[in-house]
């Protein structure tokens, strides 16, 4: 079980902090023996060393993270995830982290990190708005993108708890990014307890989902201990030129238009012609589809979680994948029905301890529509959301939650509120922020499910024991998120301790379902 956070213990303040920067590399030598100054010399990036060790990364898999984070316009729906961060609370900032064995050596690491970066183009790449009214941003080359800024490493004070843990990443989490760079940090944790270490990925939401960041991962990570990266073609940033970014994008943006609206012409006059007798009933059919997957909108709440702040409690813990997957398959329902089953039976435990009646629970999820070809990174999911009815039988809660699941899966309106994001750019970024507030606040939960690596992996030499996806928040009480990892189903929470106030209690209930859920469909 998790420890709790020890509310005394400051953040950054009390946090040892060595930064990959010019000067950083003296500081760190003054503090080391001369064998140990003569090795960290050597981590600049513009001297990265020669590694003769074989690679396995394929070339299709390189063209593949070439090409990661899809094209350079982004999309309507992730450039509302930009733009909306005029308000704290609909931040789209995530974070991952790896739980390692042992500690990475840092010349190593930083070998790791170039051959990211160098790989990987969109990681080198800034947002551009050029201002122009119904223009969507851009991704263009950060021409003074230095990795000595993106990645750094820290020292946890004490005895590296999982409480100084959690306050770090309380604090590294909830820190915007640098919207004049490249949206994402990378920060390798040191002195955890048990000689471990932790790598934490902190990125955008506008530069990828979770199924996109697992993509770069799949790459990153080695099968083996002694793996190491070959070296790759020196990188160099184009100059994005005003004129260029901005007549280029009218012209495509124009033929885009022309494009669309012929389409969508010829479409409606062959749904006119063709299918009058259908056309009423199939927008019904869609009205209703609407309606299915909005049903969380209507209603209330429970009456614990109303009150929101923007302060944030993070909590992770894990349970034994193998068991959760045999006791889905006992119960003839998939792993994801168990996992947001588990969820809504430890908002009934809560409750239960406040002697409330709990009927209902708010709660939106992600659905995957990203299909095979797709480009990997950037985004391809469409938001759900459900009023899960609670129930204490756990048989009648499963084929609940799957039949709802199955349903909205084929439901014609699934992508629907992707289709309204391009409408919503004409309008003001406080307007934009204020509207996605309104809907996420009406939620008491988020929760997200995303399929992990199913072998051990290594980041320079150590052992991934566990991933965790730390999510935002954006107005709900608690987003959940969960990667299954290895043999462990590793699940993280972040939490506003203004709505839910015992936040122990609550991970003690979800728990306590989860482990319910194991025992009564074990054996069966």
């Amino acid at each position: 079980m998790p420890q709790s956070v020890n509310p005394d213990l400051t953040h950054m303040s009390s946090t040892t902090v060595v930064r990959n920067d010019e000067k950083s590399s003296d500081v760190i030598a003054s503090q080391s023996s001369a064998a140990e100054k003569k090795s960290l010399k050597k981590t600049s990036v513009k001297k990265v060393p020669a590694v003769q060790e074989k690679s396995t990364v394929s070339a299709e898999r390189l063209a593949k993270l070439r090409a990661w984070g899809g094209g350079k316009i982004m999309s309507a729906s992730e450039s509302i995830m930009w733009r909306m961060e005029v308000l704290p609370k609909t931040r789209s900032t995530g974070t991952s982290l790896h739980i390692l064995e042992g500690t990475p050596d840092w010349s190593r690491f930083m070998v790791t990190m170039e051959w990211m970066v160098a790989v990987v183009p969109r990681l080198r790449q800034k947002v551009f708005e050029t201002g122009v009214i119904g223009q969507l941003p851009s991704w263009v080359d950060d021409e003074s993108f230095s990795l000595h800024y993106h990645v750094r490493r820290v020292s946890l004070p004490g005895e590296g708890a999982h409480s100084e843990l959690m306050s770090f990443l309380e604090s590294f989490s909830t820190t915007p990014c640098d919207r004049s760079r490249s949206p994402w940090e990378i920060v390798l944790i040191e002195g955890l307890e048990n000689k471990r270490s932790a790598f934490a990925m902190k990125i955008h939401h506008s530069m990828t989902d979770g199924a996109g960041l697992i993509q770069l991962f799949d790459a990153l990570l080695a099968r083996t201990a002694d793996e190491q990266l070959s070296p790759v073609a020196k990188w160099e940033a184009k100059k994005p030129l005003w004129r260029r970014q901005v007549g280029g994008r009218l012209l495509t943006d124009f033929r885009q238009f022309s494009t669309l609206a012929s389409s969508a012409g010829r479409q409606a006059y062959k749904w006119i012609s063709d299918r009058e007798t259908e056309f009423s009933r199939m927008a019904l059919d869609y009205s209703r589809s609407i309606m299915a997957l909005t049903q969380a909108q209507s209603g209330g709440g429970s009456p614990l979680f109303r009150k929101r702040s923007l302060a944030t409690r993070i909590e992770i813990f894990e349970l034994p994948f193998p068991a959760l997957k045999a006791a889905a398959k006992n119960a003839g329902a998939s792993f994801n029905d168990v996992y947001l089953a588990g969820i809504i039976g430890g908002f009934r435990r809560y409750h239960e301890a406040y002697d409330i009646s709990l009927d209902a629970v708010p709660l939106s999820f992600p659905v995957s529509v990203r299909k095979p070809g797709d480009p990997e990174g950037g985004n391809r999911f469409s938001g759900v959301s459900y009023r899960a009815p609670v129930y204490s039988d756990l048989n009648t809660q499963l084929k609940e939650v799957g039949d709802f699941v199955s349903q909205v899966r084929q439901e014609p309106a699934i992508d629907f509120f992707n289709q309204l994001m391009p409408g919503m750019l004409a309008m003001p970024n406080s307007v934009i922020a204020a509207l996605m507030s309104l809907v996420t606040s009406r939620m008491d939960a988020q929760a997200s499910n995303i399929p992990g690596m199913r072998e051990t992996v290594y980041l320079s030499g150590c052992k991934v024991l566990a991933h965790y996806a730390i999510p935002p928040r954006p107005g709900c009480a608690v987003m959940y998120a969960m990667i299954t990892h290895d043999d462990k189903a590793c699940i993280a929470l972040n939490i506003d301790p203004a709505a839910i106030v015992e936040p122990q209690l609550l991970i003690d209930s979800v728990t306590a379902e989860f482990n319910e859920i194991i025992n009564q469909f074990s054996n069966k």
